[in-house]
């Protein structure tokens, strides 16, 4: 896959997002059970529900097909929420959050864990406090990063554990 083409469709896909009135929060292929999935993070003030997600890979899908030969074979399109623990992908994502927590997965395969503290003006690095101090990151090392969840006091949990059920004989 050209990634300059994979740009190149990226940029087009958010235009068509964003012209639908939503935030296109960023795009990510992932590999599950042997099968490509390009994942569309999508949001609006109050949160994108089913019905969202339905109109956007609508929209998306007639663009897809005219590109088909920049994409894998036998992909899969899934729009999503972003989530508590939102995806940050540019550099301006980052910017928005400054002051809250981020992790990063390194392309080396290290992680780091800390307050998002400063984005260079060109966009080129992040600088987290981390534990042990503030640490420097370029973003051309940064696999993936994303917002922390942190649970507040006295708020009330949505999912609880269902116990399984004993099979009877």
């Amino acid at each position: 896959m050209d990634k300059a083409k994979m740009e190149e469709v990226f940029d087009a896909m958010r235009g068509k997002v964003e012209a639908l009135g939503y935030d296109c929060v960023g795009f990510e292929f992932a590999g599950e059970g042997g099968e490509e999935t390009l994942r569309v993070y999508a949001d609006i003030p109050g949160g994108i529900d089913l019905n969202d997600c339905q109109t956007i890979s609508e929209a998306l899908n007639e663009y897809l097909d005219s590109v088909a030969e920049s994409l894998p074979d036998g992909y899969m399109l899934e729009v999503s929420s972003p989530g508590l623990e939102r995806p940050l992908f540019r550099p301006d994502d980052y910017r928005r959050f400054m002051e809250q927590e981020a992790a990063v997965a390194l392309k080396t395969g290290k992680n780091a864990r800390g307050l998002i503290k400063a984005v260079s003006e060109n966009g080129s690095e992040l600088t987290l406090l981390c534990e042990d101090g503030e640490r420097a990151f370029k973003f051309s090392a940064i696999k993936r990063g994303n917002l922390v969840y942190h649970e507040e006091k006295g708020q009330k949990k949505t999912f609880k554990k269902q116990p399984k059920k004993k099979k009877q004989h």
